[in-house]
């Protein structure tokens, strides 16, 4: 471990503080802890003022953390994930930028952009992200299905555990936020105060821009008695809530279409304002009306139009035009008062579109176009888009059927998304290359089409590597060598690095470092050998004085038992050796032992999606389907994955989700539904109109692999 060295005056400091139960200031806590820093700093600038710089009312709950401590954890303890490019669509323009459709834990994606390592997305995005829409399970325990029946997810996390789930979320989209940008969350009335707190800790008060109302849904229709007792009334409408990342940042106006009647005729309106709106400049004596209500202008701009109203008096006397006419004849410019009887009015224009407010009530807040549900509709995201501009950067972490990317993408946006279940992987995919069939933005009639294609855009998966191929180790050396390359962002290089540090289990280098890999492909290494102190001196001897500055060595976290050290070679020099840990916890010889969230084959454990935090990997599914009666049936399934016993899944028990494409063209599965497991028959039977040979299907089993498309038999 690093050695610390603190002065006298340092030690009364502490004590001090520690006598008075503060915390010691910043600087000693880096003499104190240095590689705790050395690292922290690896992760990018922390402004720890910043990070407790709220002073307002704040949740206190079993389980909640420093921020800080959340944001060290992404750096001290490696966690993030590689990012493996699945499909693309299109080719990407003269900057190389593709739309991503992020396939895997948001948790896991938002702490490898936070890190900024990852080649496909290293300076593209964190910092840079302009809107960010989120729509999140709302901790209700609500099941959701789409139109098919087919549960999708459900939302039962519950109490402090959804509150610190949806609070670690936030902490790193406030980092990956550029210093314009703003955050909308979408929350209804059973956890919607909560998160109201945690936002204003989160992102602070002062960044607080608004509580927006938006529509529910349809509320029911029934009959009712005149005496009859009820516990509650319908819900009408879910809030957003609006945040800032700076107090200063200013935004683009959001309009909507105008009432026909205001689009037609101008009006006219009092010049009043209300008693709460008490600015003594604004009072004062006009058209011989002098109230002890403030007028809503100022002198000068009442005074202007008076006399540009006079002036249109004079010129209808000859012309006979009306204000409107008069109006659009000047350039559309003019602005007009009047005495009308005791009152004073001002003009008001035709107009096609009108400021909106916090109430969106005027809107669809959930839409029925892909049968996902909890869809949150485009007409909100249009509406909510206004405030960016074309080629900022739109991030939804909770991207369910894609709304947020259909709307960036029709608004020349670029965006990034991200989902858990396959289900939602795939209804994205469908939607974004069909975007061009779909409805045009700010269209009333569904018969106006976008007719555009796409923007170029890739699917890409967080964490996931062919499981059975990497920890074969003995097998798949060269393969297990590239995967933990990837894990730390090191690019693998073909150069003999061995040969030019004269040491055997260099791979690559980092900013220039070499970089060891503790070969876990030897049984001794994987089940005997600890890298411990005597392991990194024996590299200093190996090495005869060439090694200095840093060294950083890939090793399991059960292959070790210290921390960072730094060490004087043979020549006295200091040679800080770095320990990239793997981010999970073992690493045995028998892959089917490793820990995976599973993949829902029933609403009940789909929790288990939105929990997780491990990487999932990729094992071969097969699949058979052929054409029946009224539908398909499988006729055969497998997976090589185990339940928790260690046992092989016997027939579809290991299924969890079958999706099916009736016109797969060979290319591009175009998602027509989703079948759960606990849907299909036990013969394999599902009822579906429409297959015909040309009908694909894909299988996913309980830990999220996924066969190759299929067509019947």
């Amino acid at each position: 471990m690093s050695r610390i060295s603190l002065e006298e005056s340092d030690l009364k400091r502490l004590f001090d503080a520690l006598n008075d139960s503060v915390e010691p200031p910043e600087e000693l806590v880096a003499k104190l802890f240095p590689s705790f820093m050395e690292k922290l700093a690896a992760g990018g600038k922390f402004d720890f003022e910043a990070l407790n710089r709220i002073r307002i009312p704040t949740l206190e709950y079993a389980g909640k953390r420093q921020e800080g401590v959340i944001l060290a954890g992404a750096v001290l303890l490696g966690q993030s994930a590689p990012l493996q490019i699945l499909r693309t669509f299109g080719e990407p323009g003269e900057d190389g930028w593709r739309n991503l459709i992020v396939q895997g834990d948001n948790l896991q994606f938002l702490k490898t952009v936070f890190l900024n390592q990852d080649p496909l997305i290293k300076d593209k995005v964190k910092g840079k992200v302009k809107l960010i829409y989120i729509d999140p399970p709302f901790g209700t325990g609500d099941e959701y299905g789409g139109s098919g029946g087919e549960e999708s997810y459900t939302a039962k996390i519950m109490g402090s555990e959804f509150i610190e789930g949806i609070r670690e979320r936030l902490v790193f989209l406030r980092e990956i936020l550029s210093e314009e940008g703003c955050i909308f969350i979408r929350i209804d009335y059973h956890f919607g105060h909560y998160v109201k707190i945690v936002m204003d800790e989160v992102f602070g008060n002062n960044n607080f821009r608004n509580e927006i109302i938006v529509r529910r849904g349809q509320s029911k229709a029934g009959f009712f008695k005149q005496f009859e007792k009820i516990n509650s009334i319908a819900v009408a409408y879910d809030t957003i809530f609006w945040y800032s990342k700076r107090p200063e940042t200013r935004f683009l106006k959001i309009s909507k279409d105008a009432p026909d009647d205001d689009r037609v005729n101008g009006k006219w309106m009092n010049l009043i304002k209300s008693k709460a709106y008490d600015r003594p400049t604004m009072k004062y004596e006009l058209l011989g009306i002098n109230k002890d209500d403030p007028w809503m202008w100022s002198k000068d701009r009442s005074f202007k139009a008076v006399d540009n109203y006079n002036k249109y008096i004079e010129f209808s006397r000859h012309t006979h035009e009306s204000l409107e006419e008069y109006w659009n004849k000047t350039g559309r410019a003019l602005e007009f008062v009047r005495r009308n009887n005791n009152q004073i009015q001002y003009w008001i224009p035709p107009r096609d579109q009108v400021l909106v407010d916090n109430n969106w009530l005027d809107i669809t807040g959930y839409s029925h176009q892909t049968g996902y549900p909890t869809e949150n509709s485009e007409e909100l995201l249009f509406r909510t888009l206004q405030i960016t501009e074309p080629d900022d950067l739109i991030f939804d972490c909770f991207g369910g059927s894609g709304t947020t990317a259909a709307v960036a993408d029709k608004l020349d946006r670029r965006w990034i998304t991200c989902d858990f279940g396959k289900h939602a992987i795939y209804t994205m995919q469908k939607r974004l290359l069909n975007i061009a069939d779909s409805k045009a933005l700010g269209q009333e009639k569904p018969s106006k089409k976008y007719s555009l294609p796409p923007k170029p855009l890739a699917v890409v998966s967080v964490g996931a590597y062919d499981f059975s191929r990497v920890m074969d180790l003995r097998k798949n050396k060269e393969a297990y060598i590239a995967f933990v390359l990837a894990l730390f962002g090191i690019p693998r290089e073909e150069k003999d690095f061995a040969g030019k540090y004269r040491l055997d289990g260099i791979y690559a280098e980092k900013d220039g470092d070499p970089v060891e890999i503790f070969p876990v492909w030897e049984d001794d290494y994987l089940y005997h050998v600890r890298l411990d102190e005597d392991y990194l001196k024996q590299i200093l001897i190996q090495s005869r004085g060439r090694i200095r500055g840093n060294y950083r060595i890939i090793v399991p976290e059960t292959c070790t038992i210290v921390g960072d050290l730094t060490l004087k070679n043979q020549s006295g020099e200091p040679v800080s050796f770095k320990l990239l840990k793997f981010p999970y916890k073992i690493l045995e010889e028998a892959s089917r032992n490793f820990s995976l969230e599973e993949q829902p084959n029933s609403p009940d454990n789909i929790n288990n999606l939105v929990s997780s935090v491990g990487f999932y990997f990729h094992d071969d599914v097969a699949v058979e389907a052929r054409k029946t009666p009224g539908g398909l049936t499988l006729s055969r399934f497998s997976t090589p994955i185990v339940n928790r016993e260690g046992k092989t899944y016997e027939g579809l028990e290991g299924l969890s989700l079958v999706l099916i494409d009736l016109n797969y063209d060979g290319k591009v599965f175009n998602l027509h539904k989703a079948v759960y497991g606990k849907e299909i028959g036990e013969d394999g039977g599902i009822g579906l109109e429409g297959v015909t040979e040309k009908t694909a299907v894909i299988a996913i089993d309980r830990h999220g692999n996924e066969s190759k498309p299929v067509y019947m038999k």
